[in-house]
């Protein structure tokens, strides 16, 4: 029995242990997110692809998209030069494991949308923006970052990160998701192209 203990004990030992190092080495980030990417890749976390009733989308709010932006350059633009344009809103951050897991994917579905008429607002929540610009660039990812130049909109905000929102041609507020999915699907690929 006791021998029992000592084994059982020596393992929590090694587990804390492995926990302690990647958390002070600020890995953990890291692993937890590719323990999620392996849930996102089996289709399970999806977002609702269902297009909304003409009379849901008219009960949703139409979003003032005067809304300014920051890109990776340091210029400021605004959200509604993408006025007409369906529009991919995610809110992330550096310091998210759900996050970074949901990337890759939605990297690969900006690729496969960029000569449409979708615009990728991928808005990074970084106190320092610089270190979400230096990431993107590090994982090589193709979509453009932005962080809030201003007040960011109420219907548009969440105490979850990650959080998706698109909008119509409108400006209506036609999806919302919070927490991690999988984006890249036909099934939302269809979605956007229909807006």
């Amino acid at each position: 029995m006791k021998e029992t203990i000592k084994k059982e004990l020596r393992s929590w030992g090694i587990i804390g242990g492995i926990a302690l190092v990647l958390y002070l080495t600020g890995l953990h980030t890291q692993v937890i997110s590719y323990l999620q990417r392996a849930i996102l890749a089996t289709g399970l976390i999806r977002p609702n692809t269902e297009q909304p009733t003409d009379q849901e989308v008219n009960a949703q709010p139409t979003i003032d998209l005067q809304i300014p932006l920051r890109d990776a350059e340091g210029e400021t633009l605004n959200l509604d030069q993408f006025r007409g344009r369906a529009i991919f809103i995610n809110l992330w951050a550096t310091w998210c494991p759900p996050c970074l897991a949901e990337m890759p994917g939605i990297d690969r579905l900006y690729q496969d949308l960029e000569s449409e008429d979708i615009v990728f607002i991928m808005l990074s929540l970084d106190e320092d923006f610089s270190k979400a610009v230096n990431f993107v660039q590090e994982k090589g990812y193709a979509f453009p970052v932005y962080q809030a130049a201003g007040r960011w909109p109420g219907a548009l905000n969440s105490s979850t990160i990650p959080s998706t929102f698109v909008l119509d041609r409108d400006g209506k507020l036609v999806l919302q998701h919070r927490g991690m999915a999988k984006y890249n699907t036909e099934d939302f690929r269809t979605f956007l192209r229909e807006l």
